[in-house]
């Protein structure tokens, strides 16, 4: 491995401890000066610059990774234990980062216009960014906002079996992400095969688990709305890791195209 992932990998430990004393003491909100996505501020006149718009959009990539592994890990942990309140303050931060990429959509033509001046390749990769920064908040939207509305609605929870394929599922998903978030902090898009091998990785252990799902609903071990959930979760997934993948095939064109 890479000499900066071991570090790496002890910061994501931190991480990962961190969540488990937040579900732990199940926080009665989420403050928005603590939410990662309230750093994706649009950029004001003086920071439209080439160099300055590399630095702010792959903080903004990272931040939405951050934010996207947390929700996911946290989202599926909250519905595993029946943690309404923590589904709830997911989807708040969820919902924060889905208005602050609309945001930086609609401030898009204004960046352009400056971007134009250095490179109108740098400006075509940054509109990438942002157009796959809303695909992924519409993914983690509709992976937990189904959790939450089946716990609410009181529906029937999932067995035991299907619970723990959706941890050992988020693990690896989480995982992806991580691996994803290490490629933009450090810039090793050298490793960008290695994240398609591990998205290939997730997909065949979905694969698998939805081959499980189909062999309970065969033997009528669970209902037609556990199924959608089930599947559901798998389908938006799938569309998250294919756009986090092109989000950092995006990003190292853009800081490829900027640096040159």
């Amino acid at each position: 491995m890479e000499r900066f992932y071991p570090f790496f990998s002890f910061i994501l430990g931190l991480v990962t401890a961190w969540i488990i004393v937040i579900i732990s003491r199940r926080p009665k909100s989420v403050r928005k000066s603590d939410s990662v996505v309230s750093e994706m501020d649009e950029f004001s006149e003086p920071l439209i610059k080439a160099e300055n718009v590399l630095v702010k959009t792959t903080e903004d990539s990272s931040n939405a990774i951050i934010m996207i592994s947390k929700a996911y890990y946290l989202g599926i942990s909250g519905f595993h234990s029946q943690n309404i309140k923590l589904l709830e303050e997911i989807e708040v931060e969820i919902e924060e980062f889905n208005q602050r990429a609309r945001k930086l959509k609609a401030n898009t033509y204004r960046v352009i216009q400056e971007l134009q001046h250095d490179s109108i390749e740098t400006g075509h990769y940054y509109v990438q960014i942002v157009d796959y920064l809303r695909e992924m908040a519409h993914s983690i939207k509709y992976v937990v906002r189904p959790l939450h509305v089946h716990l609410v609605s009181d529906h029937r929870p999932f067995a035991e079996d299907q619970n723990s394929e959706l941890i050992e599922f988020s693990n690896q998903v989480t995982d992806f992400l991580n691996f994803a978030l290490h490629m933009i902090k450090v810039s090793r898009f050298e490793q960008i095969d290695e994240l398609i091998l591990k998205r290939k990785e997730v997909l065949g252990l979905m694969y698998e688990q939805e081959n499980r799902q189909i062999r309970r609903i065969k033997r009528k071990g669970t209902n037609s709305r556990n199924s959608i959930l089930y599947f559901g979760v798998m389908s938006e997934t799938k569309h998250l890791l294919l756009q986090t993948v092109n989000l950092v095939k995006a990003t190292r064109d853009f800081v490829s195209y900027t640096k040159s």
